[in-house]
């Protein structure tokens, strides 16, 4: 299933290594339930009914699928539908905006994501990139993560485009303009972008493309979704790859006098809501990137907008207007009136990309949902008399925060060197995207408010002020400020009693947007995760994992009950083993391994060799037992006694016997300390490459924290003793094979899991 899970990031279920895994579960989950059926008495029978169900949906979900694909690879804008998972995000934007105004949006093409998946499976890419990116959410060396990007953008570059997407793009191109001089604009359109997640600035769009590199451009945009941006933007919100698959837009460029952004909500510096627009001469592409300033606009927010405010870019060098021409006012209120109709029509505010030509032609680029913040929030705490030390700049996203200031510079790599400081840059760069789930509050000394680092910020909900000037400068590196976005205040100190506290929770508690395929509830989702639930029942298994995790559950149990049952003949066959231990502990032998002297087996006639490695640790002197048996369970509440351990007559009864079964190259121990379950499963002989050790432990009350520290103490020790190990899920570690001609003198090649998940 950890295999069926990765796959699904990377492949779709039209792909045979999708499918064969997910029969092949099905059917070993029914074996497993008739052998779970057959220990345990016929007590869970209703798991056939709930696998039925299951893989009846199944075969129901992947008939569906196959009806609803569809394989075009391209189509006009002019002709297509808001099909965001086969034109993408962006394009469908656009098709939106077509809808409410058809006249002030360009013509173009989109290649569409079937071509993406063409692209990739005919370049046998799917497995190549997984090879490099499997993985990356656990790698912390930056060089390593930045050097498997650009090997998979390499792939990309190196990689052959397809015939059938080479003449799409080719005769859409030729029929739309016959002018070999036209320039082209190659624009991002993912799945899932400006749609749930905006992904801002995170892809990669190349202007002024002439019609003879309009293939290689495609290919520059279909490699983007690698870059270091675009990657941690997509770890940073738990999204698949198989979630974003690449269209990409073509449009001829249009060469604009003026071009901008603009925001159908914004707050004014006094509070009054209006709309904000971005401008600059010619293209806006690097204004966008925030690489340069632009004039800034307030309007009111009305059907028949006027110009309240406007602030010019200035040059810093000499203070003097960054341009030399501006937008005419009327042109502005023009925009602003179309920019407020379709924010109207649509239903909520946008944030817009707009052009205006030569011919005074405005044209709308892009459109997304404008992420807002609540600005109203009442005073939860009476603020002190103090005056703010800065009272300026433009707010980005409301709110509060506090914390030590942290200075980046944009040279070289940015890194945080504390969670929920409060950040201070020179400019607002895309390139911290990264950071912003990390930090508390953003203060940024000169920066375009309608930048695509300004939609991440309002996507992410961090505080931030932009252009707040040199004054972020004289704040002094890991001095504790308070900040207010709303009212664009700063101040010394803790200002607001609790702030810090809950900000740091709200930082810790950012969990990443799961989106789910088709098969994730039917496959992968696990609902019953507490086996001590009333609903810890087959009835309630939604899911194979479901399925799994009940029949793994009940198979444990019913091991550990195997050896207490009188009318097994395990029973009659085990031997008490002669020990100091306060447990108690039998044996079963299953290949005479043992030699018995008496009544009682001497662990010293067990000729087991895994066994003897394990009694060597189990019977050390050093383990003082009668600290850690505690048969009369004092200090235990009744509910814990009863809950915990199922009560006198439970599973987990502290007098029950603990059993060994052996051979001469495996043991298995399964025991019950009290309300722990504890199960090692080993096999050590000549065949290093099937030699294995499994650690499983259950129950006990300790705290989550503590589980993980137990946990990771093993995980530690086994790595000191010459096990490889590696984390590989919540509280679970495993030991894999060290090849010899790699084991540095190892003295054994050993293979190994920890299973803590409950530890």
């Amino acid at each position: 299933m950890a295999d069926l899970e990765a796959d699904l990031n990377f492949m779709d279920y039209t792909y045979a290594s999708i499918r064969r895994p997910i029969r092949r579960i099905v059917d070993e989950t029914l074996l497993m339930a008739q052998e779970l059926n057959l220990l345990d008495s016929d007590r869970h029978k209703a798991l056939y009914r709930s696998i039925s169900d299951i893989d009846n949906r199944l075969r129901s979900i992947f008939n569906e699928l196959n009806n609803a694909r569809t394989h075009v690879l391209s189509v006009k804008l002019t002709e297509a539908s808001e099909n965001a998972p086969l034109i993408g995000g962006k394009a469908a934007g656009l098709v939106g905006l077509r809808r409410i105004l058809p006249d002030h949006v360009p013509d173009g093409f989109i290649i569409t994501t079937e071509a993406y998946r063409l692209f990739m499976k005919e370049n046998g890419l799917n497995e190549r990139i997984r090879a490099l990116i499997h993985d990356l959410s656990h790698v912390e060396d930056s060089d390593l993560f930045r050097s498997r990007l650009q090997a998979a953008r390499k792939l990309f570059k190196s990689a052959a485009l397809p015939e059938p997407i080479r003449k799409a793009i080719t005769d859409h191109a030729n029929s739309m303009n016959d002018d070999a001089e036209t320039k082209w604009a190659v624009r991002s359109s993912s799945v899932l972008e400006d749609n749930e997640f905006t992904f801002a600035g995170q892809f990669d769009s190349v202007l002024g493309v002439e019609a003879d590199r309009l293939e290689s451009a495609y290919i520059d945009v279909l490699a983007s979704r690698f870059s270091h941006r675009a990657m941690r933007y997509r770890l940073d919100h738990g999204i698949r790859e198989i979630d974003t698959p690449m269209a990409v837009l073509f449009m001829p460029l249009i060469q604009p006098r003026f071009a901008g952004v603009l925001y159908t909500y914004a707050l004014g510096k006094d509070g009054t809501q209006g709309m904000l627009a971005s401008a600059v001469p010619g293209l806006a592409d690097t204004m966008i990137r925030g690489e340069k300033n632009a004039d800034t606009f307030f309007l009111s927010r009305e059907e028949e907008p006027s110009l309240l405010r406007q602030e010019p870019a200035i040059d810093l060098s000499s203070q003097t207007p960054l341009y030399s021409k501006r937008i005419p006012e009327e042109m502005l209120e023009k925009l602003g009136k179309l920019a407020f109709f379709v924010a109207k029509a649509i239903g909520h505010d946008m944030d817009l990309e707009w052009a205006i030509d030569s011919d005074d032609a405005i044209w709308l680029l892009q459109g997304r949902k404008l992420h807002r913040g609540d600005s109203t929030e009442q005073e939860k705490y009476r603020e002190r008399e103090t005056m703010p030390i800065v009272e300026q700049g433009v707010t980005i996203f409301p709110g509060r925060a506090e914390g030590p200031v942290e200075y980046l510079s944009e040279k070289g790599e940015l890194a945080l060197s504390k969670k929920g400081a409060i950040v201070v840059v020179a400019q607002a760069t895309p390139k911290l995207a990264p950071l912003l789930p990390h930090i508390g509050g953003l203060l940024v000394e000169e920066g375009n408010p309608v930048g695509h680092l300004a939609t991440l910020v309002r996507e992410f909900a961090v505080p931030c002020l932009f252009n707040v000037g040199e004054a972020v400068w004289q704040l002094g590196q890991g001095s504790v400020v308070s900040m207010d976005a709303t009212k664009r205040r700063i101040y010394r100190g803790t200002k607001w009693p609790g702030l810090r506290d809950r900000m740091l929770a709200r930082i810790r508690s950012r969990n990443p947007k799961k989106v789910s395929g088709p098969l994730h509830e039917s496959v992968l989702m696990l609902n019953l995760d507490d086996p001590h639930r009333s609903d810890f029942k087959p009835k309630n298994c939604k899911s194979l994992h479901d399925t799994i995790r009940y029949i793994h559950e009940m198979s444990v149990r019913s091991m550990f009950a195997l050896g207490d049952r009188q009318n097994r003949i395990w029973r009659q066959r085990a031997i008490p083993i002669e020990t100091p231990i306060q447990i108690k502990t039998k044996l079963i032998d299953l290949d005479g391994s043992t030699l018995m002297e008496g009544k009682k087996l001497s662990p010293s006639k067990v000729f087991s060799h895994p066994f003897q490695a394990f009694w060597q640790g189990l019977s050390s002197a050093t383990v003082a037992w009668e600290r850690r048996s505690n048969p009369a369970l004092e200090a235990l509440p009744k509910d814990f006694v009863e809950q915990v351990m199922g009560g006198s007559k439970g599973p987990r009864r502290p007098s029950d016997t603990n059993y060994f079964i052996i051979a001469k190259d495996y043991m298995n121990f399964n025991a019950r300390f009290v309300f722990h379950y504890a199960m090692v499963d080993a096999v050590a002989g000549s065949g290093i490459e099937k030699n294995y050790v499994t650690f499983r432990f259950q129950g006990g009350g300790a705290s989550e924290a503590n589980r993980k520290r137990r946990a990771k103490f093993l995980e530690v020790v086994l790595t000191i003793i010459r096990f490889q190990c590696r984390l590989s899920g919540r509280y679970r570690s495993s030991m894999v094979q060290v090849p010899p001609e790699k084991r540095d003198g190892r003295s054994l090649g050993n293979v190994g899991k920890i299973d803590g998940l409950r530890a």
